[in-house]
């Protein structure tokens, strides 16, 4: 998945209680642990700084 405005790779974010495989996951900026509560937001540009519905 790439950003709609720099086109560079999109993170996928995770919403709620982590497992241990998707805290490591996360150390490997694969993909990122949002808070426990859910959000319509499910991907994530660190370039851009801005949360994505796609």
């Amino acid at each position: 998945m790439k950003c709609p405005y720099c086109e560079r790779k999109l993170v996928k974010v995770f919403h709620g209680e982590p497992g241990d495989e998707l805290a490591k996951e996360s150390l490997d900026n694969d993909i990122i642990i949002g808070n426990c509560c859910e959000s319509k937001y499910n991907y994530y540009c660190e370039y851009c700084d801005q949360f994505f519905q796609l």
